[in-house]
């Protein structure tokens, strides 16, 4: 298992989640630490499972992609790097005023959404190819997910105006890395 590159991954696919929390941050009044933590456990969780998800997808159809695989790898992580990019010029802007639970849910999955597709390709990323290897791999993606989704969370707290671009644009240019790096790279 290749640890450098699933960290990246992890950072990368936590960019989205963190800047949604810094935007709920933003909007959340009253109970912080309760709130930072619901936050967080939601997003982290849906960061864990749309990977498995994808990584099933890709189980059944590994023996059609074969030799492929990392030209596959390269072109999805590619095209969600690049999206990420694009998606970076604009800012995610929440209405002011308490936060529910549904909201949260489904901020945690639209911020997965790229996780469900970066999960068919990390076998050939990350030497993911057998379940010990994929376990520990959800593990560092959701723990890394919950850590700066709770730190996030406080950013927007305390800055009220933090430039979500910025975790955006730092996601896209890791998922590009990794992309030429799965090229390139073997």
């Amino acid at each position: 298992m290749d640890f450098f590159s699933v960290v990246l991954i992890g950072f990368s696919l936590a960019a989205d989640a963190m800047t949604a929390a810094v935007c709920c941050g933003i909007r959340s009044s009253g109970r912080s630490l309760k709130l930072a933590l619901m936050t967080a456990v939601l997003f982290a969780s849906f960061q864990m499972m749309m990977p498995l998800l994808g990584w099933s997808i890709g189980k059944v159809g590994s023996n059609m992609a074969g030799k492929f695989e990392k030209y596959i790898a390269f072109g999805i992580l590619l095209f969600f790097g690049i999206r990420m990019l694009w998606d970076a010029r604009k800012s995610i802007h929440l209405p002011l005023g308490p936060i529910k639970v549904k909201e949260l849910c489904l901020l945690a999955v639209a911020t997965s959404m790229d996780a469900l597709a970066i999960g068919m390709t990390l076998p050939a990323v990350s030497g993911a190819l057998h379940p010990s290897a994929m376990a520990v791999t959800l593990i560092i993606i959701g723990s890394i997910t919950f850590f700066l989704s709770f730190i996030g969370f406080f950013l927007g707290k305390k800055f009220h105006r933090f430039r979500s671009s910025y975790a955006a644009t730092a996601g896209g240019c890791i998922l590009s890395f990794l992309a030429f790096k799965t090229l390139f790279g073997g």
